[in-house]
């Protein structure tokens, strides 16, 4: 996959540094990313922690691949009754 992406030359920003180079530089895809924005994806669907724990396999809910973004943290908030 990642040979594919780096010929194809579609990049991602990466979240950590690697070989590839540091956080917010680019980065080839590979299908771990996958995986996690598909578990991404489950929670804002449904906002259901246990169903995305469950559907990618997970024994403990890793916390750090569910983060929200400004723009989706604002809407969210304007949801929350005062």
């Amino acid at each position: 996959m990642k040979a594919a992406s780096e010929r194809a030359g579609i990049r991602v920003l990466a979240l950590r540094a690697s070989q590839h180079g540091g956080v917010g530089e680019s980065a080839p895809v590979h299908l771990h990313l996958f995986r996690h924005a598909r578990v991404r994806q489950i929670v804002r669907m449904t906002r259901s922690l246990p169903l995305a724990q469950r559907q990618a396999g997970w024994s403990r809910l890793q916390t750090a691949y569910l983060t929200v973004g400004d723009d989706e943290a604002r809407q969210l908030m304007q949801e929350v009754p005062e």
